[in-house]
């Protein structure tokens, strides 16, 4: 006789609880730089001849200077050029940047190539592009090329320390490698208490989780990718218009709140079905939730393409996260290898 099994009310206390936690954490945080200078969200800014002061901000649009600026210069998905002087610093998170005079800070690209031919005062982060140096390049800091290539000219100087890779301060120096693989250690440590935790106190919201992403992970995955886009022009929305700022107080941590129960969220999933293929299905959602965390975890080890196996899990365990808050019923029989499954999976959930 085949029972029915259903999916039982999805329990939102750990997303609640994960919301508060992060709210709280956000209000002891320095507050964040306000640009007095151009600003812009769906435009290119343009710096013209003489000097400007301030900083230069746009969201979703290039920023091109070509008179002096007396502060940061900043694009979220777009390029800069950089054709006078700037004294603060330079970044963009999806675009490509190009410095031909001098910056006083620091240049930080997070998604896009790097071209420097003068003199920074800061170091340079390149995470996923390459970066050129020209010859009349001097770099004060740092220079830190991730997973792209690194062509310096014979003729920059970098009077910093160099470092290459996804983990180059691995590579510094015996110390410094120990130092990092402590503090992912801990870091890990830390996740797997936080999955134990919320599969030993709110276990039917965990389950019913991993089993959206057991049974749709290709739905799962993209409901997730495509909220970031979603979020992102909903704060754009809210941003312009006054009425909707405190709301954007509130959605930002509660979206960063949900990524991390989707984090759990994969970890379970994940311990889930190691735990399940070894046949230790009795062992209880404290084993699989801790090898699931460690097994997630092990993912930013590995060189070039770890940080995106991270997020693409993150983005698994939301968007499983959200189809199993929107179905709360309805969802089908997952296949059990004994009655013994059946039935511990009918206590959890």
């Amino acid at each position: 006789m085949n029972a029915p099994v259903t999916l039982r009310r999805f329990d939102a206390r750990p997303l609640i609880a994960a919301s508060v936690a992060l709210v709280g954490f956000v209000m002891f945080l320095p507050p964040l730089p306000a640009y007095a200078g151009e600003k812009s969200v769906f435009a290119d800014v343009v710096v013209e001849g003489g000097e400007y002061e301030g900083g230069v901000s746009t969201v979703f649009g290039d920023a091109s200077v070509y008179g002096r600026v007396d502060g940061d210069v900043h694009s979220a998905f777009g390029s800069v050029g950089i054709d006078a002087p700037v004294r603060g610093s330079v970044n963009s998170g999806f675009g490509d940047i190009t410095v031909l005079d001098p910056v006083t800070g620091e240049v930080d690209a997070g998604f896009g190539d790097v071209y420097v031919n003068s003199r920074v005062g800061g170091g340079i982060d390149v995470d996923h592009g390459d970066l050129r140096l020209g010859p009349e390049a001097v770099v004060m800091g740092d220079v830190h090329s991730g997973s792209g290539d690194f062509h310096p000219d014979a003729g920059a100087e970098m009077r910093g320390q160099m470092g290459a890779g996804m983990v180059p301060d691995f590579e510094s120096s015996p110390d410094d490698g120990l130092l990092g693989y402590l503090g992912w250690f801990f870091a890990t440590a830390g996740f797997a208490a936080c999955v134990v935790l919320a599969a030993v106190v709110a276990p039917r919201s965990l389950s019913a989780a991993a089993r959206r992403a057991e049974e749709s992970p290709g739905r799962s995955l993209l409901v997730g990718l495509v909220s970031v886009p979603a979020v992102l022009v909903l704060s754009v929305a809210l941003a312009v218009s006054v009425v909707g700022v405190p709301l954007l107080l509130l959605m930002a941590p509660a979206y960063l709140a949900l990524v991390f129960y989707g984090a759990l969220v994969a970890a379970f999933f994940v311990g889930r079905k190691v735990v399940l293929a070894t046949g230790r299905y009795r062992s209880g959602n404290a084993l699989a939730a801790t090898v699931g965390a460690v097994l997630v975890a092990a993912t930013t080890l590995i060189p070039f393409f770890g940080e995106l196996l991270l997020f693409a899990f993150a983005m698994l365990g939301t968007g499983a996260a959200t189809l199993a808050l929107v179905f709360r019923r309805g969802t089908r029989r997952p296949a059990y290898p004994s009655y013994e499954a059946f039935v511990s999976d009918r206590r959890d959930a």
